[in-house]
């Protein structure tokens, strides 16, 4: 770190302390070179405490796991921790090297999820009462993005206003478009239609509705989705599938507040609301001409965040979800442990929330009621902790001097003062050995 010079020492400091997540910095040695300001909250520990000390002084697994990032040249990603009682983080640490491949230490940077893991754990004491319980999935809203999507629904849920609810498969848009006709008090049906589920052929009939007359003058008048939903919901699920012509009378109808039945030529008031949703990137598909625009513009448009951008909310959902299940098996629901909750937490959940659901079904039953482990666990969501990574005996280097003397003492008593054999059971070599036990006046 000595060809570093002031100016840039400056601006790396200013940039580890601006990070949220704490970062430490060792040398070949596991000498402390860089501690920054979240470390120093997180653990309670110093700049001037332990810059300049053996990292293993203070975290032996932490330093253990430094030496081997070192060793093999391998980083690690997203290990789990639990370096005090009251503390959880997530550990990634890769190591340095200089501009001629020289090692010169590594870098660990560290993640805490606490927060989380506390609310799960305060969840068995204190169940939340903020939770909507009228649709297949709650909305549990502690992360910032779903607090405004439900407010802002709510709030307009009297209002004339259409909404199209973008995001991917299994966030929530069909429970949140239940919410919005609940809230809004309307005296009539929800009605869903799934619009990749029709053929194409037959939509404008189910969303239109058709007149008798125009089909030989002899068969009954139809009425669509329009009719049916009337003082309601309708909920048009998918509308990105839609035919460009189909679009074309949507956008027409919305913007009139009227339509006609297929063959009508009397015009019907539009007199439901109309919340529709999609999975598809809609603005690439307007420049591409595959989505009007004139329909598009039509919608108040709000992005439904996936799951995993909602982390906040993953320890509610995880015991509703378990509580239910358990409910029905008849079981009583099991606990999960901080280290499941910080896998749980980690896991990036394609599948959303029924992916999250049919999880939590799975451990209410393989558990049986008893305590959820990370055994217990999909392979795919299981973690690596850094007790895992950090088993077996300590490298002489991370210790402090008092452990290590000690260390050195112990193994000499072992092998009878055979050095060879003892500087062999230290993993260092014979000359080392020589120069430590000089050092210790041993």
């Amino acid at each position: 770190m000595g060809t570093i010079d002031s100016k840039m020492k400056a601006y790396f400091d200013v940039l580890l302390d601006s990070v949220n997540d704490a970062v430490t910095g060792v040398d070949r040695d596991g000498t402390v070179l860089y501690w920054n300001n979240v470390a120093e909250r997180i653990y309670g520990i110093q700049k001037d405490q332990i810059v300049g000390k053996k990292i293993g002084e203070f975290f032996q697994k932490g330093s253990v796991m430094l030496f081997q990032v070192m060793e093999s040249g391998c980083p690690v990603h997203q290990v789990y921790h639990n370096p005090r009682p009251d503390k959880h983080v997530f550990i990634n640490a890769v190591p340095i090297y200089d501009k001629d491949g020289e090692l010169i230490g590594a870098i660990a940077i560290e993640q805490d999820i606490t927060h989380t893991v506390k609310l799960s754990e305060e969840l068995y004491s204190k169940p939340d009462d903020r939770i909507h319980a009228h649709s297949d999935y709650p909305l549990v809203n502690r992360n910032s993005s779903m607090q405004q999507v439900i407010q802002l629904l709510t709030q307009t849920s009297e209002q004339p206003y259409s909404f199209l609810l973008t995001g991917e498969t299994g966030v929530g848009k069909e429970t949140l478009a239940k919410m919005t006709h609940h809230a809004g008090k309307r005296s009539g049906p929800f009605l869903s239609i799934s619009c990749d589920s029709i053929p194409s052929g037959l939509l404008d009939s189910e969303l239109f509705g058709y007149d008798g007359k125009a089909f030989g003058g002899n068969q009954e008048e139809r009425p669509g989705k329009f009719e049916l939903a009337i003082d309601g919901t309708l909920y048009l699920k998918n509308i990105h599938v839609l035919p460009l012509s189909t679009q074309s009378k949507l956008a027409q109808t919305l913007s009139e507040g009227q339509f006609y039945r297929i063959g009508g030529t009397l015009p019907l008031p539009l007199r439901c609301h109309i919340v529709a949703s999609s999975t598809a990137n809609l603005e690439e598909m307007v420049s591409k001409g595959l989505f009007l625009k004139e329909l598009y513009y039509a919608f108040h448009s709000l992005s439904v965040p996936a799951l995993r951008e909602r982390k906040e909310d993953l320890p509610e959902l995880c015991h509703l979800f378990l509580s239910e299940s358990a409910q029905v098996i008849g079981k009583s629901a099991p606990r999960l442990t901080s280290e499941v909750m910080a896998a749980l937490t980690t896991y990036h959940w394609p599948g959303n929330l029924p992916q999250l659901r049919n999880i939590m079904e799975h451990l209410a039953i393989v558990s049986n009621g008893a305590q959820i482990t990370l055994d217990t666990l999909p392979p795919a969501i299981r973690l690596v902790t850094l007790a895992d990574l950090a088993e077996g005996s300590l490298p002489l280097p991370t210790l402090s001097e008092e452990m290590e003397r000690s260390k050195i003492e112990d193994a000499l008593k072992r092998t009878r003062g055979n050095k060879a054999s003892a500087a062999r059971l230290l993993g260092i070599s014979r000359g080392s050995l020589y120069y430590k036990m000089k050092q210790y006046g041993l």
